[in-house]
């Protein structure tokens, strides 16, 4: 009876992990006016939570199994510690509020995944709402809708909630073609095949309507990336070549114009900005203006570098000091800007340890069933994955995200099951020695 309890608990856990997946990505509150008036995504993450809780008190869930869960604590606790010595402390205080929200998929995560199907059930949840995500602007788009004029320029944009921005959507789309790729690439059901090829496509196609340059260096990292674990890579570079000439042909000539400005992006660090005012910067480019954003983000930490401003803190540093209130469109410069040296370190610390984890299931992997596997997949398209954000990270302020704790998350679990997988191997040579010494 025991067991039977503990199974329906861990089920609830999942099935709650999905839901709440379904909920936050499709950002139905936004939808659906009702559903955000009663807090539906509070609600249904506040009772997961709750049981995970209850499951913490027991000593069901050993957060001493792995030290990625100590960083993440580490982490959360720098937070809360910049709020009393915060630049604006009610913002600080919010945004801390925000993070406890976003961080919420990581124990959802790691309490509801103890298995390969649930792995693979959540994935798929995971990509049926990035597909939501991606495939409502592109049916938009053909419309001639979905538009709106950011930068002087029409720029494709999500539907709604955190997404809707152009960058946003256009970062996202980037970042997890990591999965989509795997997933075609394992999947050995030609129908399923066909509808991931159509969203890598569709992908590609939001990518270049989203205008986002941020977007265009993270396809371009995932590409690197990718070539650096191919096993053949003059083919691969072959068939990148091929690739990108229609995709180059097709593109439209705004798209076209605004990846080669990526080419100026050394001439604008070279050059002097700081007597140009905020708007000269603007009109002389927006990579102009995110740069002297980054310095004075250096500036802020060099004069609080232990806990930095707060959380989200450096708009109203800025705007007090230079009368432009912009974030510093940059993660690494957010971290040392709004949590100083400690909070960085504990980030890096995050980082490191969701590494880690998929570096060392790649290897356990390999050694005991090659790397055909769904779950060598999912190691090698997280591990991409947390590439391209991190690259991605260098021209937005994401540190608050719940893009770390789905990789962290993901890491863990995939850990832990390799974990199970030695076990298993060793019990198997066990039971064959034990075989052959009773035989003899």
């Amino acid at each position: 009876m025991e067991s039977n309890h503990k199974k329906g608990q861990s089920n609830f856990l999942y099935y709650g992990l999905l839901t709440y997946t379904a909920v936050f990505y499709s950002q139905i509150g936004s939808r659906f006016t009702i559903l955000g008036t009663f807090r539906i995504e509070l609600i249904i993450g506040s009772v997961i939570l709750f049981v995970i809780l209850l499951k913490i008190l027991r000593g069901e869930i050993d957060f001493k199994e792995n030290r990625l869960n100590m960083a993440a604590i580490i982490f959360l606790l720098a937070a809360f510690l910049t709020i009393p010595f915060a630049f604006v402390r009610s913002v600080a205080l919010d945004w801390f509020i925000r993070l406890l929200k976003f961080f919420a998929i990581y124990p959802m995560i790691i309490a509801a995944i103890n298995n390969e199907d649930k792995l693979k059930g959540f994935i798929y949840v995971y990509v049926a709402m990035l597909a939501l995500l991606i495939v409502e602007p592109f049916i938009l788009s053909l419309q001639g809708k979905g538009f709106i004029w950011n930068n002087n320029m029409w720029r494709l944009a999500g539907v709604t909630g955190y997404f809707s921005h152009p960058n946003q959507l256009g970062g996202i789309t980037s970042e997890n073609l990591p999965f989509l790729f795997f997933l075609f690439k394992g999947e050995r059901s030609i129908i399923k095949k066909l509808i991931l090829a159509v969203l890598i496509i569709i992908a590609l196609r939001v990518i270049m309507l989203t205008q986002s340059r941020t977007a265009f260096v993270g396809v371009l990292t995932f590409a690197f990336f990718l070539w650096i674990y191919s096993k053949r890579k003059i083919l691969y570079v072959i068939v990148l070549i091929f690739l990108i000439i229609p995709i180059w042909h097709f593109s439209p000539q705004q798209t076209k114009e605004r990846f080669l400005t990526l080419k100026s992006s050394i001439e604008v660090l070279a050059e002097d900005t700081s007597n140009l005012s905020d708007q000269e910067r603007v009109s002389a480019g927006s990579m102009a203006s995110r740069w002297e954003l980054i310095k004075r983000g250096l500036i802020a930490f060099t004069e609080n570098p232990f806990l930095g401003l707060g959380l989200h803190c450096f708009n109203s540093f800025n705007g007090r000091r230079w009368g432009y209130w912009f974030p510093p469109h940059n993660t690494y410069v957010q971290a040392l800007s709004e949590m100083g040296i400690i909070g960085f370190a504990a980030f890096l610390s995050v980082i490191i340890f969701t590494i880690g984890n998929l570096r060392k299931s790649r290897e356990i992997l390999r050694k005991i069933e090659g790397e055909g596997s769904f779950l060598f997949d999912m190691s090698s398209a997280a591990i991409l994955y947390i590439f391209t954000r991190l690259v991605v990270g260098m021209f937005g302020q994401d540190l608050y995200g719940n893009y770390w704790w789905l990789a962290g998350g993901l890491s863990l679990v995939i850990w832990r099951l390799c974990k199970i997988r030695v076990e298993r191997e060793k019990e198997k040579a066990k039971s064959i020695i034990l075989k052959y010494s009773s035989d003899d």
